[in-house]
């Protein structure tokens, strides 16, 4: 068909070059806004399917477009308009008073022009030899026109974006509104509903693609005949579904939506209800509804979107928002979200999958392998891997295929695809096949959905891959039937290199790549996994500690201190062949002082605070070993070559004063075991510093005015006065203090109840010389009201000045956090959860009743969430509202009610917290709490770790 592009504007015909562009160069299309683009409507960077996956661009492209608002002259006219369009281009990209900062390798010109086809003298011909003389100066490797004719044939196959512009495209809005109802499929009600009923029974198969099929029936049946409560979700209600890989939640999701269908049937006024994959709802959640057998001029009824985890946060944050409008908008309707822990989910009411019981799992084993299984039943590893479903089938999987289930989770996922295919394939798949396999990871993994089959490779290949049984094309392209293969891949390609580590630790990477990191790890031969381990701890400390967390979780612990020290003798002795003691103290200190130096590495700046260091090294280590056992000595004065000194004698019988200090141990025994030592080392004196909220913040920042106020004003021995603290008295004690730190290696000084150590005066001194007042005051003010004869200092402040001096901590704390994060962790960023979603808004209600005349029922109520768009260091943005009815006032601010679900990074996304008015570091306070939660998110704290601000 073609389309009147004509009927568009400038801007209008910009973003549809836009949106093709992404849709056929792939999601890591870039596009510009209005404004100076500088020669530009969008970019890319790396590798991209155009023309075809064989011949793929890679490098830097750029994408310009070029509308003519008068097309009706004649193809010679048009050839030399868009030659003068080209040439303008061309020219201020070669001028060498350019201010355009790159040129591009890859250039793209889209135009709503007709360009005659006929070959060598057509306008087609002409134009492509124009470009071509340019080409060499300005060192293109690639380059093409979408004109008139081939922009039609993009729109013929993205009907999203047709659709989108229907009504300026064709030839009226009438049509638009007849190509929404041809795409909508209008049909009867009985239609509709064997419709959804055999797309509800079509997914249920495909999650068995685990299952022989002579099975898949009586496991249907079995599931079917399930007692299991349905999950209840309330009209009005946006809920989400929060589990594991598979532990179930699609499977529960899509028992809820089948309820709505036996519901539908027996009664015509229930409306069908919908499925709709995440991938498929952004950017428009209503099209896909639509699209998806809903009728929302009709009215909506139950909706299941599944798999958020598919979506970027940002995407996220934007589909919740569109739900709550579609809900607002659609008072009958209710939406059942599925995700794995980690994602920011707002206001949403959360439901969490609960485990299944052993019973339940060993019900489906023997379903699916036959009463041979029961006697592993009673084995307590085999039981505990009995808990979910995916993880049910899995044993499953290996059992029929001939192999030992009595492996870790971790393990039994990762082998998991190579079981599916022995069990249903005679011989072996060809290495292509798994470097095909592995490539579609990647490429799914990267784009977080499907992959259009196009992109990826032709029929034969598609239908190779097919084949195996692991991977589904659907309309929207190439998917793996389950995550868990996805990731199995997705490690396989991390193993042969077609993916670097170091690229997958990043904020939008590591949450969809981190069990196939895991993966990756526990399938590798030791020395192999030991190399990933170091990269990731160069690369991200946090990466490479849940990683360890994630594969040490199942497996078996050992007791008795012989089978310890015969683990850790065994595990010396791997490392290499020791002649005698000294050669074994050096290749044991050497092994462990690598992944130290490897993770003061990832923390940069900070390991100056958390290790010992000469010349911002690690010092050399005098190194004793003997039956397993290890004592470490750091040199008290040099970081020289070599940095490991072997020592015949243990370091307590040395009288030499460099070696003066020492610390003991077994050497670890366990497979990656270095890790849980070297991260031990550097995790206790993190602690201390976290505690004391004694990390680095620049000068300026608003939590390094509280820490000042902090120390100054204790420094009084008595009650502050409200007119603030004199400088020149706090300089005065500070200097006297001084005077011992410069003396002393270690210097501490108690007052009122507080211990300064040698850090916090340093810091103090350094701050307060730039200082210019002569007063420090209150960070946030004094009260302006009197607080009763045993009430709590934020009492005595008003409800209005409470509500002003609340929002101010709370963007306060937002930019401290990520000042904490980015100063003392930007390894390690990425894989915190906070810091992963900003920027973020503050919303919520401060709760003050005036008949509350203890305080008893006053407090915060708030919640963050990540904004559609923006930049991390955007200045925070804080809504808060303010309740002083009288009564207990609102349990919460937010529909649905106070929930106390937390992420996987065990931050709840609501939070009830008492009053911080008038606390000398609440802003620091509050940050210091979110970033608590992550770093024990990741094993960087230990869970019982409190601040002691």
């Amino acid at each position: 068909m073609d389309y009147n592009l004509s009927g568009l504007s400038t801007r209008e015909f910009e973003h549809v070059s836009q949106a093709l562009a992404q849709e056929i160069l792939g999601p890591g299309v870039s596009a510009f806004g209005d404004g100076k683009d500088g020669g530009r409507e969008a970019t890319c960077e790396g590798r991209v399917p155009y023309p075809s996956e064989l011949e793929a661009w890679d490098g830097y492209g750029v994408v310009q477009a070029k509308f003519r608002q008068r097309t009706d002259q004649q193809p010679q006219d048009a050839v030399s308009w868009l030659k003068g369009q080209v040439k303008e281009e061309f020219e201020a990209w070669l001028s060498p008073t350019s201010k355009r900062e790159r040129l591009p390798e890859y250039l793209i010109f889209t135009t709503n022009v007709i360009l005659t086809p006929v070959p060598g003298s057509g306008g087609i011909a002409r134009i492509e030899q124009f470009v071509s003389t340019y080409a060499a100066r300005l060192g293109l490797k690639g380059w093409a026109v979408w004109h008139h004719d081939q922009l039609c044939r993009y729109l013929d196959r993205y009907d999203s974006i047709r659709r989108t512009y229907a009504g300026a495209i064709t030839s009226g809005d009438v049509l638009a509104h007849l190509l929404d109802a041809v795409s909508a499929g209008h049909k009867p009600r009985s239609d509709a509903l064997t419709d959804a009923a055999r797309a509800s029974q079509h997914r249920r198969e495909a999650r068995l693609s685990l299952v022989p099929e002579e099975r898949a029936d009586a496991v249907l049946d079995w599931a079917d005949k399930s007692s299991l409560p349905v999950v209840t979700v309330p009209v009005g209600t946006l809920a989400v579904l929060v589990a594991p890989m598979g532990a179930g939640k699609s499977e529960e999701a899509e028992s809820w939506l089948r309820e709505g269908l036996r519901e539908a049937a027996g009664d015509p006024d229930v409306v069908i209800p919908v499925w709709v994959d995440a991938g498929k709802a952004v950017p428009d959640l209503l099209d896909a509804i639509t699209r998806a057998g809903g009728e929302p001029a009709s009215g909506l009824g139950r909706i299941v979107i599944d798999d958020l985890d598919r979506i970027s946060p940002e995407q996220v944050a934007q589909l919740l928002y569109e739900a709550r409008l579609l809900l607002a908008a659609h008072p009958t309707a209710r939406i059942l979200a599925t995700c794995r822990p980690g994602i920011e989910l707002g206001r949403a009411v959360v439901h969490e999958v609960a485990p299944w019981s052993v019973r339940r799992g060993a019900e489906l084993l023997d379903l699916v392998i036959g009463d041979d299984a029961r006697m592993l039943f009673e084995e307590r590893e085999v039981q505990d891997l009995l808990t979910s479903p995916l993880q049910a089938l899995s044993v499953a999987s290996r059992l029929l295929a001939g192999e030992d289930a009595r492996v870790t989770s971790l393990e039994l996922l990762s082998g998991l695809a190579a079981s599916v295919i022995k069990g249903r394939r005679k011989g072996s798949p060809s290495s292509q096949t798994w470097d095909r396999l592995a490539r579609l990871a990647v490429h799914v993994l990267n784009a977080g959905g499907p992959v259009p089959a196009q992109h990826f490779g032709h029929e034969a290949e598609v239908w190779e891959l097919t084949d195996t049984g692991l991977v589904v094309q659907e309309a929207e392209g190439l998917r793996f039937a389950l995550p868990v293969f996805e990731q199995h891949f997705g490690a396989q390609a991390l193993r042969k290199g077609s993916v670097l580590p170091e690229e997958i630790v990043t904020a939008d990477a590591f949450p969809r790549w981190r069990y196939a990191i895991a993966f990756a790890v526990s399938a590798s031969a030791p020395d192999e996994a030991e190399n990933l381990m170091l990269r990731l701890a160069r690369a991200n400390p946090a990466a490479a500690s849940w990683t360890f967390d994630e594969i040490a979780r199942g497996k078996k612990q050992h007791h008795g201190m012989r089978e310890a020290e015969d683990r850790a003798r065994t595990a010396i002795a791997r490392l290499g062949r020791a002649d005698d003691e000294l050669r074994t103290a050096e290749i044991a200190g050497t092994w462990l002082r690598e992944a130290l130096e490897a993770l003061v590495e990832g923390f940069g700046p900070l390991s100056g605070s958390l290790v010992d260091m000469r010349d911002g090294r690690l010092p050399r280590w005098g190194v004793w070993a003997k039956e397993g056992w290890v004592a470490i000595s750091p040199s008290r004065y040099s970081s020289e070559p070599p940095a490991v000194t072997p020592m015949a004698s243990h370091p307590s019988n040395r009288e030499d004063p460099e070696w003066r200090l020492w610390s003991q141990h077994l050497f670890p025994g366990d497979p990656l075991g270095r890790w849980e030592w070297a991260r031990g080392r550097i995790r206790e004196p993190l602690e201390r510093v976290v505690r004391r909220g004694a990390l680095l913040v620049p000068p300026d920042s608003p939590l390094a005015h509280e820490r000042l106020w902090h120390l100054a004003q204790r420094l009084r021995q008595g009650n502050v006065p409200r007119d603030g603290v004199s400088v020149p008295e706090v300089r005065r004690r500070v200097e006297a203090m001084m005077e011992h730190v410069r003396t002393s290696v270690r210097y501490t000084h108690q007052v009122a109840g507080y211990t300064y150590d040698s850090a916090d005066i340093r810091w103090l001194h350094s701050q307060l010389a730039g200082v210019t007042d002569e007063v420090l005051r209150r960070p946030y003010g004094e009260p302006d009201q009197e607080i009763l004869r045993g009430g709590r200092m934020w009492q005595g402040y008003s409800p209005l000045l409470t509500l002003g001096i609340t929002r101010q901590i709370l963007r306060d704390a937002l930019i401290g956090y990520r000042q904490l994060v980015e100063l003392n962790f930007p390894s390690l960023a990425s894989a915190l959860g906070l810091y992963s979603a900003l920027p973020v808004s503050a919303e919520g209600m401060v709760v003050m009743p005036e008949d509350d005349t203890d305080g008893s029922h006053s407090g915060l109520i708030h919640t963050l969430r990540p904004k559609a768009a923006g930049r991390r260091n955007d200045p925070p943005e804080v809504d808060l509202d303010l309740w002083t009815e009288p009564g207990f006032g609102p349990t919460s601010p937010f529909p649905g009610g106070p929930v106390g679900s937390k992420t996987n990074f065990h931050r709840p996304y609501y939070v009830d917290r008492e009053l911080s008015t008038g606390s000398s570091r609440p802003a620091t306070e509050l940050a210091y709490e979110w970033l608590v939660r992550d770093l024990k998110a990741v094993g960087w704290l230990g869970v019982h770790v409190q601040l002691s601000l």
